[in-house]
């Protein structure tokens, strides 16, 4: 499925002023990524690996971005800057964020629900700028790009002397994308005796628990790690006396993005890099596509 499957992406028109500058950032990100499928998979997952590791449930007991302190809503930001520089493999700029295409680049991201909420420090005025909103309320992004003119930035300064857009200079926003669904927290799907149960005996319990109860949700990594609470967290999954050996004489598989992503697709499975979904079945085709992989017995 295509990121632009809707009309979520939202360039500058052509005689635009900044139009070649961010035109050029834009196609030197796709290419730094690996092309546009790529970039869609990847932020599916970005956010989720992001917002996961902070909420830290193997050591914090927390489940839900809500139960962040602001301290670490804030710290969010930070987090998202170094897995964007790992997923695009580029290093970081002298002054800003992140060299892309031998230009400097800062990064600005929001978790507010107000528009805009981006704010632009002094080093970063003038500077092409990477602005994401999260949203994990709805589990939907925007990740838009700019040129941080002065002339689109609001009047007024904070003590740190940073400010953001004024609405007039949201206009000049290029969107790469707008409501892009990103992986959901799946501890949505629980309620809190699913959660207890869940969290219940060893690792491969845990997890078998876990794929039984949620299925055809994608379940990051870093959440999988959390729920099996063992270093050896992978081993948990595998056949062997894992996971897949519990469910799988029930006809229930467990797929991963990096080694199933062909026969994910196929299912019609939405998914983000370095993720799991469970999935039963549903007629008889799927079953021997499943059968075949020995993801079922």
């Amino acid at each position: 499925m295509s990121l632009f499957a809707h009309d979520g992406r939202i360039p500058l028109a052509s005689d635009h002023v900044d139009f070649t500058d961010l035109h050029r950032l834009e196609s030197n990100l796709i290419a730094a990524v690996g092309g546009w499928e790529a970039f869609e998979q990847k932020l599916r997952g970005f956010f989720r690996s992001a917002i996961d590791e902070v909420i830290d449930t193997a050591r914090t007991g927390r489940y839900f971005f809500a139960d962040l302190e602001k301290t670490e809503k804030t710290y969010l930001g930070t987090k998202f800057e170094i897995i964007l520089r790992d997923w695009l493999d580029v290093p970081k700029g002298i002054k800003l964020d992140l060299l892309i295409g031998h230009e400097e680049v800062d990064i600005k991201t929001s978790t507010s629900a107000q528009k805009g909420g981006w704010m632009i420090p002094p080093e970063a005025f003038d500077e092409l700028c990477i602005l994401i909103k999260v949203s994990e309320t709805s589990a939907r992004c925007d990740f838009g790009l700019v040129r941080a003119r002065q002339a689109y930035l609001r009047g007024g300064r904070n003590r740190d002397a940073k400010t953001g857009l004024s609405a007039d200079g949201q206009r000049n926003i290029w969107w790469m994308t707008r409501g892009f669904s990103y992986t959901p927290n799946f501890w949505a799907h629980t309620t809190a005796a699913d959660r207890a149960e869940i969290m219940q005996g060893g690792g491969t319990q845990r997890i078998a628990t876990l794929f039984e109860k949620v299925q055809e949700v994608p379940i990051s990594r870093v959440q999988i790690e959390a729920v099996a609470a063992q270093d050896d967290f992978m081993k948990r999954i595998r056949r062997n006396s894992g996971a897949r050996d519990v469910l799988a004489p029930k006809g229930i598989a467990i797929l991963y993005s990096e080694n199933d992503a062909l026969l994910m697709r196929q299912l019609g499975l939405m998914f983000g890099k370095r993720e799991f979904i469970s999935y039963s079945p549903k007629n008889p085709d799927e079953a021997r596509l499943l059968r075949a992989a020995n993801h079922i017995d």
